[in-house]
């Protein structure tokens, strides 16, 4: 019989960065809070970490036990503040070798840094992570921006452009209170999740074609319960400031799409920064 334990929390923290804990463990994915401006971005000006914002975020999340700081691709708005979150709490970075280094050329020291390759499992406390290779979305003109990728240390300042794709995976993490999917780009691989069944998905819908055939190949196929979108704030803008969607995301469209579902799983808007309990559902 599996423990009787405590709820799984969820905290979204804008674009793919959520941190998932329980009464004793916290994990950062996709943690992501320098939040260049867009011009900044496609003029490819270099691109500096704000390791202040970094520590202030890290204040805000009441002196939880972050024990990893999880890389699901290597593209900036996931990757590029990973390792300052890793050194802040003194956790481990995990992910592709791209994302690894990013890490090294962040000057993270080997025993802090985790590359994992798909099918790989990783306890953390009483979570369970499991890499799934995935597929970014098509996020501009139809194409996957900056393909390719980080085959030696990436030191900053660097221009958006060098932080390439590297391998994407989502993340299936169980815990005796349910299990969870972090699927954060919105692409995905015909049958990658054959055979698997999560509670709850968390769905990134920024750069989706086809939004019932998304639908359909990730919590359909996992026969979630409860979808809970992210990835669809624009990150171009300061944390700070009011929340808006991504320009061309689509959000109404999603939710339209999503209804046709609704007596398969629910869908659960989060606010940004919110705690909510999301395990067991």
């Amino acid at each position: 019989m599996a423990r009787q334990m405590g709820p799984v929390y969820l905290r979204w923290l804008g674009t793919a960065a959520v941190l998932i804990s329980d009464e004793n463990t916290g994990i950062l994915i996709d943690p992501y809070v320098s939040r260049f401006g867009i011009f900044k971005v496609a003029m490819g000006l270099p691109l500096q970490p704000d390791l202040e914002a970094v520590a202030r975020c890290v204040a805000c999340l009441e002196g939880i036990n972050i024990q990893a700081v999880v890389v699901s691709h290597s593209h900036f708005d996931h990757c590029l503040d990973a390792p300052y979150f890793a050194r802040e709490t003194g956790s481990l970075l995990i992910g592709s070798e791209s994302a690894v280094n990013v890490g090294k050329g962040a000057g993270l020291e080997d025993r802090y840094l985790r590359t994992v390759s798909p099918k790989q499992v990783i306890q953390i406390g009483h979570f369970s992570l499991r890499w799934i290779e995935s597929a970014h979305g098509p996020a501009f003109l139809g194409r996957v921006p900056f393909p390719g990728v980080i085959d030696r240390p990436l030191i900053p300042p660097r221009p958006a452009r060098d932080y390439k794709l590297g391998k994407t995976f989502s993340i299936m993490i169980t815990h005796p209170a349910g299990a969870i999917v972090h699927h954060g780009s919105a692409g995905f691989i015909e049958g990658m999740y054959e055979g698997m069944k999560a509670d709850v998905v968390l769905l990134g819908i920024a750069g989706r074609s086809n939004s019932g055939e998304y639908l359909q190949n990730v919590p359909l196929q996992l026969e979630a319960k409860r979808v809970i979108p992210i990835h669809f704030d624009n990150f171009f803008t300061p944390l700070e400031k009011k929340m808006k969607y991504l320009p061309g995301v689509k959000v109404n469209e999603f939710l339209t799409a999503a209804d046709r579902y609704r007596n398969h799983f629910k869908i659960k808007m989060i606010a940004m920064n919110e705690k909510s309990a999301i395990l067991p559902v």
